[in-house]
């Protein structure tokens, strides 16, 4: 962590530009050293929201509903008329 401390430190007084330039070249090299097929890519995908579809307590229905049960009304004024 010293070390991404470290780089932030450096690019922080950098311009917008530059440090899109860098968040760009960083990318590239990521893809190009991220071997992965396709379809390991759809099943890793397919991993990490399993979890979110196969909890019954976060269906839309219910989410929607634990939502607005959540929301408090105030009769506050917020503006002097």
């Amino acid at each position: 962590m010293l070390t991404v401390a470290h780089i932030m430190r450096s690019i922080k007084p950098l311009s917008t530009e530059s440090k899109l330039e860098i968040l760009s070249k960083l990318t590239d090299d990521l893809k190009e050293n991220f071997n992965v097929k396709p379809e390991s890519q759809q099943e890793m995908l397919d991993k990490l929201f399993e979890g979110w579809n196969s909890d019954p307590v976060l269906s839309s229905d219910e989410l929607i509903e634990d939502i607005y049960s959540s929301r408090t009304i105030s009769d506050k004024k917020i503006f002097e008329e």
